[in-house]
């Protein structure tokens, strides 16, 4: 199967269900697929297998008993009964949790069947799991992540690789699924699928990426975009926008600012500065993007409103979307906007604003709270974090496979803002657009982290050039 598309449990579990009758049996396939993986990764060590209660269990199991064939050393640690005892002949096995020592440890403990805490025993074992000082590979998910949303509600395996079965799942890529499920292996099995995967991972194979320009171009040919904010001592995360709009290609950009003590960027002269109020009436622009340092004030909430009634795609960021949360009227009048022309790019807490719950609850289940707004709204939604999510009318919901923490700082939402813009003025719709943007925004923190592996230090400034490489499709070199 397609290592990009992201299949439900439910859905998994049908097609588990359609090929109940294959032969050799799925649990064989599996524990077969995952012996040869570790065979052909690692040298011959001593392996620790983790063996839960069900089918998790039973992949462990026959996985085991291959690797012992194959000359390596194997302990099984069983937890709970074991459902697939006739596996377990010819095996070591303890019913203790497993010690330091081991090079390797499978964790067969749980798997996608489990959506809440493990209990306290089970929660002790995952304990000396992450304590064994071993190289951890998960079956399927890292036992204790859900699945399906990336949330974790009690203890969970911090995995160094995730072999995962049959078809990919979201939960390893959104949320904390990101931090536990280590690098992300599919082993497909041979199964087919004939029904649509439920979600998508945008990777650099499948955005739709900007064309090679004519010669015969000019500014006139790459549009034109206005971003708006700026007040009173945030001015900077206007610039930063515009600067990113410029750095993403658009041919011309005004920066409108409530805050008008500034005539001109002088790190970005091309930025053409005007008052906040006076953008609005420039017929020619083509895309706006509202929010960055905008405030809540009386006059930010009047550009807002007159924002969410002009004809071009608009982006709502940072407080232009607070306002929103917060005003009945404006929420009536961004849902009577034209379908797909307004894209909102909340990160959790401003999402949580928006639908009137919590930024727990947002975490909990990342793709449907983005999905509640999709549909609330009728507008592209990218709700920002780790493996953020991107959600539109009449398209797969989409998953961002690039990015990590080096983009926890000021300023970076402004800059995604600023690209996906740029993308809008283009020419690209507004799903595409956005899917674009924050993969290019989350690949240039990768290529900067492969200079500075810890992650410290990323400024929004930095990423700009970052971004522009990516843009231009090439691994951008940093200097170090």
């Amino acid at each position: 199967m397609n290592p990009h598309e992201l299949w439900h449990s439910t859905a998994l579990r049908q097609l588990e269900q359609r090929h109940a009758d294959h032969q050799p049996g799925l649990m064989v396939l599996a524990g077969s697929a995952i012996a040869d993986w570790i065979m052909d990764h690692y040298t011959k060590q001593p392996i620790a297998v983790v063996a839960g209660p069900g089918n998790n269990g039973g992949d462990a199991l026959i996985a085991a008993q291959q690797l012992q064939r194959a000359g390596w050393p194997i302990q099984v640690h069983r937890y709970g009964s074991c459902l697939h005892a006739e596996l377990e002949k010819g095996l070591l096995i303890t019913t203790t949790p497993t010690e330091p020592g081991a090079g390797i440890l499978l964790d067969g403990l749980f798997g996608i069947g489990l959506h809440q805490a493990p209990r306290d025993e089970a929660a002790d074992w995952i304990q000396c799991i992450n304590l064994s000082g071993s190289t951890i590979i998960a079956i399927d998910v890292p036992s204790g992540l859900d699945s399906d949303t990336g949330h974790v509600p009690g203890a969970v395996v911090h995995a160094a690789q995730t072999l995962t079965l049959i078809g990919n799942k979201p939960g390893l890529h959104t949320g904390i699924g990101r931090d536990v499920a280590g690098n992300v292996h599919v082993l497909d099995l041979g199964v087919a699928a004939n029904d649509t995967a439920n979600y998508t991972l945008i990777t650099r194979e499948n955005v739709s990426w900007l064309p090679a320009r004519a010669h015969a171009s000019h500014k006139g040919s790459f549009g034109t975009a206005a971003v708006i904010g700026g007040g009173e001592g945030m001015v900077g995360a206007a610039l930063l926008a515009g600067r990113a709009a410029l750095h993403a290609g658009t041919g011309k950009v005004f920066v409108g600012l409530l805050d008008d003590t500034l005539a001109v960027d002088p790190q970005q002269p091309e930025l053409m500065i005007r008052a906040a109020s006076a953008l609005s009436h420039q017929a020619e622009i083509d895309v706006f993007a509202i929010g960055p340092g905008l405030g809540q004030s009386d006059a930010a909430l009047a550009l807002v409103d007159h924002a969410l009634v002009l004809p071009q795609p608009l982006i709502l960021d940072a407080d232009a979307l607070n306002l929103v949360s917060s005003h009945l009227a404006l929420q009536h009048q961004l849902k009577a906007r034209p379908i797909n022309s307004t894209i909102l790019t909340p990160h959790p807490a401003e999402a949580a604003r928006l639908l009137g719950s919590t930024t727990g609850e947002v975490q909990t289940n990342r793709i449907a709270a983005a999905e509640q707004l999709r549909d609330r709204y009728q507008c592209t939604v990218v709700l920002k974090g780790a493996g953020s999510i991107i959600a539109a009318p009449d398209a797969a919901t989409a998953i961002n496979g690039s990015g990590n923490g080096a983009l926890a700082a000021a300023g970076q939402g402004d800059v995604l803002t600023g690209v996906i813009a740029a993308l809008l003025a283009q020419g690209l719709n507004a799903y595409d657009a956005a899917r674009l943007a924050v993969w290019a925004h989350g690949f240039a923190a990768d290529q900067w982290r492969q200079h500075y592996p810890t992650g410290i230090g990323l400024t929004a400034s930095d990423t700009l050039q970052l971004v522009r490489g990516v843009l231009n499709h090439r691994d951008f070199g940093i200097a170090v």
